[in-house]
Order: structure tokens, then C-alpha cells, then sequence
């Protein structure tokens, strides 16, 4: 059983989503530092979600659909905020140049940690996946309560993240730093980090039900 859930979570994980673009057009305009701290972030507001699900929160999402909408939309606001700044800065380094394309972003800690949290934490629909998810996986009489499986299944679906995670994240590092010499392809990695985030933003918008 333990098997087949790690199973499971590996082939969810692996499935591009929102969470896995945004790291990949992180790691693509500024690097594997700041793509790290960023999944991080991501990992951190994953588990509070499940910390919500073991305390029973899930719920009071699927009885208020106007309030998960609400998030949602936070969330697809902040996420196209971000595309547009990737297509500004691809726009000055493609018409203007600039030696501050030419190395990578500077990790900024907490800060970035933060943006994680909030990216996962403004798409209330992973609660909903959990919620349907995890149940198949606890079993009554197991010596330990359906509560407390959910947050171990839950916490070891979150430390499996970066095993998917940190391979994408050195290759497309990898592919960025082979065009650091150049600023104008560093633009061009701005502008396809952009467009990504356009497509986490279409995908979300299609997610929304209000």
C-alpha cells in the first residue's frame, strides 16, 4: 500500500502544474538558487494545507465555493503580477541591454520563502486534491488515527517534491547558465520564464468557478 502511494504521489508530482512551472521559469530567469528557495515556499504552504486537511479545515472549502474562488483569484493576481514583470525585464534586456542580465539573481531568503507560501497557499483546490486523494490511502484499526495517517501520507508527499523538483530545476539552471554571456539570450530566458507564468495564469483562471 505504502508502495503504490509513493507510486502515486511521484506520478502527480511529476505531472507539470502550476507549483512545477513556476519553479521552472524561476530556475530559467535567475537561477537555481532562487528556484530552490522558491520551492521551498511551495513545499512549506503544501504542508500547511495538509496540517488544514488533518484539522478538519478541507471542509469548510467544499462548503464555500465562493471563498475558494476568492483565493483563487488572489492568487492568479499575484502570479500575473510576476509575469509581468518577467516580460518588462525581458522587454528592457531585448531592446536595451544591461549588465544586470548578465548574472544570476541573488536568493532573498525569507522573502522568496514567502512567495512560495503564498503561491501554494492562494490555490485552495490542493486542499480539495488532498482531501480526495489521502483517504484512499489511511486504513481504520491501524494502531494510530485517520487523522494523524493523513498528516504522515500528507508530510511524506511533501518530502518527495524536491526529489522531482531539483533535477528540473540544475538542468534548466544548467541550459541558463550555458547563456549568461550573452544578455540578450538571457532576455529571451525572461521572456520564455514570462510566458510560462502566462500559462500557470490561464490554467488557474480555467480552475475558477464562480
Amino acid at each position: 500500500m505504502l508502495l503504490t502511494y509513493v507510486i502515486g504521489c511521484l506520478a502527480l508530482i511529476i505531472k507539470p502544474g502550476p507549483d512545477l512551472m513556476c519553479t521552472l521559469a524561476t530556475a530559467l530567469a535567475d537561477g537555481k538558487a532562487r528556484a530552490a528557495t522558491l520551492m521551498a515556499g511551495l513545499v512549506l504552504g503544501c504542508w500547511i494545507w495538509i496540517l488544514l486537511l488533518t484539522a478538519g479545515v478541507a471542509s469548510f472549502f467544499a462548503d464555500h465555493p465562493a471563498v475558494m474562488s476568492s483565493i483563487q483569484i488572489v492568487g492568479v493576481a499575484y502570479i500575473g503580477y510576476l509575469a509581468a514583470g518577467a516580460y518588462r525585464e525581458a522587454w528592457i534586456g531585448l531592446h536595451h541591454g544591461g549588465a544586470d542580465t548578465l548574472h544570476p539573481a541573488e536568493a532573498k531568503g525569507w522573502r522568496l520563502v514567502g512567495r512560495g507560501v503564498f503561491m501554494s497557499m492562494s490555490n485552495p483546490l490542493t486542499i480539495l486534491f488532498f482531501l480526495a486523494f489521502l483517504p484512499n490511502f489511511t486504513k481504520e484499526g491501524a494502531g494510530i488515527s485517520p487523522a494523524i495517517q493523513t498528516l504522515l501520507l500528507g508530510t511524506l508527499f511533501c518530502a518527495l517534491v524536491p526529489f522531482i523538483y531539483f533535477p528540473i530545476i540544475l538542468a534548466a539552471d544548467s541550459l541558463r547558465a550555458k547563456l549568461l554571456g550573452s544578455s540578450r539570450a538571457v532576455a529571451w530566458l525572461k521572456f520564455a520564464s514570462a510566458l510560462m507564468l502566462t500559462a500557470v495564469v490561464a490554467v488557474l483562471l480555467s480552475q475558477i468557478r464562480i
